[in-house]
Formats: C-alpha cells, structure tokens, sequence
C-alpha cells in the first residue's frame, strides 16, 4: 500500500511529532520512576523530543536533512552568546540593587581550587570561571541539549512555520515546550526553592516561552540546530553551574535568581520581542523533501 500524501503535510507531521513526544516521554517517566535509567534519567527525558523527530520523519517520509545539521560559524557565537547576555543583564541587576549578594561564601575556595588559582585576585578568578563553565562545560551538556533541540526547532519549528508561518510557529513552540516541562514541575522533583510553586511554575512557563522564541528566531534565520543547542547548553551551564552557584542568597534572592525567579523574564522579553519583530517579513523556503533549500529568507529574496 501507497503511502497517503496527506501524511507529508506539516499539520499532519507536528500532530504525529506531537503524539510521539508524548508517548515517549510517558514512557521514559514510567521507567524512571523504576530506576532503568539510574542517573541518566534527565537524559532519557531530553531525548525524547530527539526520538520523536527521528520516527515522526521516518513516519512522514521528512529528509533528516531538513532537520539542519549544517551551519555557519557566525551563527555559533550568535547562540553562545545569547544566554551570557541576558543571564549577566539578569543576575547583574540582582547584584546592584542588592536583592543578591557577590560573591558567594562557598563560591570563590571551590573556584580556586578547580581552576588552581590559589592567590589570583578574586575578579581574575570569578572571569576565569565564568570562562571555564561557559565554554568547556558547554560541550557535555550539548549531550543532552540537542536531544531536545533536534525535536523542537529541527522538526517542529520548521514545520509549524510551514503551517502557521514564522511569528506563529516560534510562539505555538514556546508554548508546547512550557507544556512539556509542566508535570516535571507540578508532580515530579523539579523545581526552585524557598518561593511558592504557582509562582515558580509562572516564572519558568513564561522563561520557557520567551527563549523558545529567541531560539526558534535562531534556528529560523540560521538554518540549523547546532547554535540552537549552544545556546541551550551555554544556559544550562551559565545559570545553573556560574549565576546561580555565584550569587549570594539574601530575603528575597529566590524569587528572582534561576529558571524559577522573575529576573530572566525582562532580558528574555525584550530578546523575544525583537524576534518575533524580525520574523514578520521571514518566511520558511524549506522544502522537506529538498532540503538543500536555503532553510531561511526574506520575502522579498523569496521572490
């Protein structure tokens, strides 16, 4: 039997990604909560979106070309420097106004030790570490960053701009993505603490659907998944490992240092904002069928 052609279209794809993602992900928690994974859980979660795509384009017969394994090394800085740029316009306001302190008390001897730097000046060591995680950390946690990327803005991006056009598409990713995440947070162990958890689930949905945006900004004028997945493992690594492990807790520190704090919010927003400002006059030239295609253009270049 012939293949239906209907099942090539990109609303037919984004539903079968969709059902995929989440059975998968059903799955993986079932035998985590088994202990198969071990310590390997996180990683088995953040591949789902990865396996998804992977069958939902065997499934629809979708080039894994299309996916965007080639890039420029412009756009590589591009996703590096993103998160460093709004995660110091965050955590920099915390530290000026007070609501957090610098450094930390436990910070600045493991700093020392790790990078052997006994009797360096402490600005030259806090430099230094914020250079070793951003950069040398990032590699590992690409590991798991691009599971998740390969699925969310190298098959569902893509494939909802086809849909809904650019503008739509990044914020419909934002918003499945924030879904994604959301039993992890309500139910399971993920999650801040000292603030009351509406507010952390308020914080990260909106942080969630904010650098969706941003991201599928990049993967959209980019063409491909590798600054996408810099940009998601740089801020792995520069919030949770440097920002967060840095910033010195007072009253108030929690409900705006992290992933479950309010100070993301404000760079991310303006960050989005422009994106979605700059993906008006973009559309997807993508043929997934023929990927060679340049993945990215202006109309007016489309013409």
């Amino acid at each position: 039997m012939g293949q239906k052609p209907g099942i090539r279209t990109p609303k037919n794809r984004v539903a079968i990604f969709l059902i995929t993602v989440t059975a998968l992900t059903i799955a993986v928690s079932t035998l985590d909560k088994r202990g198969v994974f071990g310590h390997a859980g996180s990683l088995a979660y953040m591949w789902c979106p990865g396996v998804a795509a992977l069958l939902a384009s065997a499934i629809t017969a979708r080039s894994l070309k299309a996916i965007g394994w080639t890039t420029k090394l412009k756009w590589l800085g591009v996703g590096w420097l993103i998160p460093i740029s709004y995660a110091t316009f965050a955590y920099g306001s915390v530290w000026l106004t007070g609501l957090g302190g610098l450094p930390k008390d436990t910070f600045m001897p493991r700093a020392r030790l790790t990078l052997g730097m006994p009797g360096q000046p402490e600005w030259l060591v806090i430099a230094a570490a914020l250079g070793f995680i951003c950069i040398l950390s990032v590699l590992p946690s690409m590991i798991a960053s691009l599971g998740e990327e390969i699925g969310w803005r190298g098959f569902l991006v893509p494939e909802l701009s086809r849909w809904l056009g650019p503008q739509a598409a990044v914020v419909a990713s934002g918003i499945v993505w924030a879904l994604w995440h959301l039993p992890a947070i309500v139910w399971g162990g993920y999650g801040g603490e000292g603030t009351p958890k509406t507010y952390q689930v308020a914080c990260f949905t909106a942080m969630v659907i904010l650098s969706a945006i941003v991201m599928g900004w990049l993967r959209l004028k980019s063409g491909s998944i590798w600054p996408t997945a810099i940009a998601h493992a740089t801020h792995n690594a520069a919030i949770q490992m440097f920002f967060d492990a840095i910033t010195a807790r007072r009253a108030y520190t929690a409900y705006f240092i992290g992933e479950f704090g309010c100070a993301l919010l404000l760079p991310l927003a303006v960050m989005a904002w422009y994106c979605v400002r700059d993906l008006r006059h973009t559309e997807l030239k993508v043929d997934t069928e023929n990927p060679a295609l340049t993945p990215a253009a202006t109309l007016a270049d489309a013409r």
